[in-house]
Parts: structure tokens; C-alpha cells; sequence
């Protein structure tokens, strides 16, 4: 005969379980939600720049996208036209201005990558990101130090030249 004790205790043991799994899943869920929400702006600026760049430019063909906030916000993309020649499309949300740049203007990516670790020796480049700041396009490097620390370092997309350097943040 079984016990009316073992019985309540395993109910009760498995009522518990079932709501921690419960709350547990529901913190999950909840969670995702909130960063679902939290990057929908942005992914919808993103959207917003590939749109007007692949309806109002010769790129047929998206290979970054990139968003840059110092001064100003900026959504921008990499991309080739139907011939293969790359472009950079900037564009600036608050004012609702687009800037098209041929990839022969200015420095590319590996270029500015170069060029920074020729300036910065033992910084391992965390991202690089193209946009627009102080009116000008620029390439922004963000690295990570040795230390742990963090820096940032923007060049002009034409020239080359760092305009902006922050170190240990």
C-alpha cells in the first residue's frame, strides 16, 4: 500500500518543478522580447537605408551595412553595381540627406584596417563601421586593448587621415 504522504510529496515536487520550469521559460521569453524590441528601430534604419540605396543608386548588390553614432546617426552600405565596382551609400536619418560615394574616392576597409594598425601597433580591431561625422564620410575603428580596455579611432573616408582618436575607455 502506498503511503498518502509519498504521494503528496511527489505531487508536490513535481507542481514545483513544473513552476520553476514555468518562470523559467517565461523570463526567457520575456527577455528575447525585450531585445527583440530594443533593435527594432535600428534594424528598421538598416532596412531603410538598403531600401532608398538599392532604389535610388547603381548598387544591385548589398555586402555590409553599418550604423555609426558619434555626432550624428548615420545608416550606411557597402555594395557593387551590376558591373562589379563598389560603392558607399551614407545615409542620415535626422535629415533625411544621402550621400553616394564611389569606392575609388576614398580608402576601403582593408586600407583604413591597414593603416590603423600601422599607427596603432598591438590593438586588436574590434569592428569597423562607415558613416558620417562631422560632415564628412569616415571609417570608424573600435579595438579592444590589451588591458581590456576599449578605443575608438575615426579617418576621413577620402584621405585617409585620423580625425578622432579616444583611448582606454
Amino acid at each position: 500500500m502506498i503511503n498518502k504522504n509519498k504521494i503528496d510529496i511527489r505531487f508536490k515536487i513535481k507542481k514545483a518543478i513544473i513552476i520553476c520550469i514555468s518562470t523559467l521559460l517565461l523570463i526567457s521569453l520575456i527577455t528575447c522580447l525585450f531585445f527583440f524590441i530594443s533593435g527594432h528601430s535600428k534594424r528598421k534604419a538598416a532596412q531603410n537605408a538598403i531600401k532608398i540605396a538599392l532604389n535610388k543608386t547603381p548598387i544591385t548588390k548589398i555586402d555590409e551595412v553599418y550604423h555609426l553614432s558619434r555626432d550624428i546617426t548615420s545608416d550606411s552600405v557597402s555594395g557593387r553595381d551590376k558591373h562589379n565596382h563598389r560603392y558607399y551609400f551614407v545615409y542620415i536619418p535626422s535629415k533625411k540627406k544621402a550621400y553616394y560615394y564611389s569606392a575609388k574616392e576614398g580608402m576601403n576597409k582593408a586600407k583604413i584596417s591597414s593603416l590603423f594598425e600601422y599607427l596603432h601597433p598591438n590593438q586588436h580591431t574590434y569592428k569597423i563601421n562607415f558613416g558620417w561625422y562631422k560632415d564628412l564620410p569616415v571609417w570608424e575603428i573600435s579595438y579592444k586593448k590589451n588591458n581590456g580596455n576599449y578605443g575608438y579611432a575615426i579617418y576621413s573616408f577620402k584621405t585617409g587621415k585620423e580625425i578622432f582618436f579616444v583611448d582606454n575607455i
